[in-house]
C-alpha cells in the first residue's frame, strides 16, 4: 500500500463515530433481574445498563416539608402518605420519621420511599456511552 492510501485510512480511523443520542427501550424484566428491550432485535440485562437509583424500588431520599400545620392538641408523628397528582404522571409517597409538634405551622424533615418501581412493558430513556456498551436507564418515560 502506498503512503497516501495509508494516511488515508489512519484519517479515516480517526474519524468521531456518530453520537446515536437518547433511546426509546421497554422493560421486559423488572429489577432485580432486568431486561431492556431496545428495538425488535437488542436485549439489555444488567451487565449493559446502569440504573438511575431513583426507578428502583426502595429508593429514599430525604426531604425537608414547609407550610405544614397540626391542628391537633397533641404532637403528631410517625409516617405520612400523600399521593401527587399530574405532572409527572401521579405516584404514591411515603414519608418516615415525620414529626410536628400541635398547634405548629412548621416544616418537618423525613424520608420519601418511592413505593413504585419499573414495571414489564414500562417505557424507559436509555442514553447510549460513548463506545455504545453500556446504556445509561435514567428515567420512565411517558407521551402527554
Amino acid at each position: 500500500m502506498d503512503a497516501i492510501s495509508e494516511l488515508a485510512m489512519l484519517f479515516k480511523e480517526r474519524e468521531n463515530i456518530l453520537y446515536m443520542g437518547p433511546q426509546l427501550g421497554t422493560v421486559i424484566s423488572p429489577p432485580p433481574n432486568i431486561k431492556v428491550g431496545l428495538g425488535d432485535k437488542i436485549i439489555l440485562d444488567k451487565e449493559d445498563l446502569i440504573l438511575a437509583a431513583h426507578v428502583l424500588d426502595g429508593y429514599q431520599r430525604e426531604i425537608e416539608a414547609t407550610g405544614i400545620t397540626n391542628t391537633g392538641v397533641s404532637s403528631s408523628s410517625g409516617n405520612m402518605s400523600f399521593h401527587l397528582t399530574g405532572n409527572p404522571p401521579p405516584q404514591n409517597y411515603t414519608i418516615t420519621g415525620f414529626s410536628l409538634p400541635a398547634g405548629t405551622t412548621s416544616k418537618s424533615e423525613g424520608t420519601l420511599k418511592y413505593t413504585d418501581t419499573l414495571k414489564e412493558g414500562d417505557k424507559v430513556i436509555l442514553i447510549p456511552s460513548n463506545d455504545n456498551q453500556k446504556y445509561y436507564l435514567v428515567d420512565k418515560a411517558v407521551r402527554l
